[in-house]
């Protein structure tokens, strides 16, 4: 499911205008999830960070600060990889001698919102782990809230959706996996019999709820 470009609320696929907003939209907007045919040098980029992948993880955008834009470094600018998992971002120090890279999976990350500018956006993020030790990787305006500065307008967008996205599916992940599942009559068999060692059942009681039991295997 889309969202909204300018007010940031889900919509429906195909919608030439937001419902809550009135904005025009991209009716292609959906395709900003998908992995992006990648620039010789982003590739090189994405070959630095695969020990940070899993397996299986892919990498849908690779973005580079501005040099010259508010926020950005005219030497050594950061590059934000972001995943179909997570957020990869690495810092070039030293004239690339050195570097560090920070990661935050998109389950940390409750909510996004993106800041335009005239040539290049700020990716605004909060994460309740996002501490003052991050301040090489982001802007921080108060303690778990950040800023990404200085990104390519039509990339922050895309960013922006991309984390949307991954926060959706690991909510989804995380409903699912709190769901209790039912026991199995084996279990429930078990269970009976400790009611009964118990005395918190009597015998005829134990025999009337194990037939109902064995009837489901």
């Amino acid at each position: 499911m889309p969202f909204c470009k300018s007010c940031g609320k889900e919509i429906s696929s195909g919608v030439k205008f937001c419902p809550y907003c009135g904005a025009a939209q991209d009716i292609n907007q959906g395709a900003a999830i998908n992995p992006e045919k990648f620039t010789k040098e982003e590739m090189e980029e994405i070959e630095k960070i695969k020990g940070y992948l899993e397996p299986d993880e892919k990498v849908l955008l690779v973005a580079r600060q501005s040099r010259i834009r508010p926020g950005g470094s005219l030497t050594t600018p950061n590059i934000i990889f972001a995943t179909d998992r997570k957020l990869i971002v690495r810092n070039p120090m030293m004239l690339g001698l050195r570097e560090s890279v920070e990661v935050i999976p998109y389950s940390e990350i409750t909510s996004v919102r993106l800041k335009k500018g005239v040539f290049s956006s700020e990716v605004m993020i909060t994460a309740p782990g996002l501490t003052t030790e991050l301040g090489r990787f982001f802007r921080l305006t108060r303690h778990g809230v950040a800023g990404i500065p200085a990104i390519p307008k039509d990339k922050a967008e895309k960013l922006v959706v991309i984390i949307r996205e991954g926060m959706k599916r690991s909510r989804i992940a995380k409903m699912q996996s709190t769901v209790i599942a039912a026991p199995s009559p084996l279990e429930e068999l078990k269970k009976l019999k400790e009611l009964l060692d118990m005395g918190a059942i009597t015998k005829e009681e134990y025999e009337e709820k194990k037939k109902e039991i064995l009837k489901r295997i």
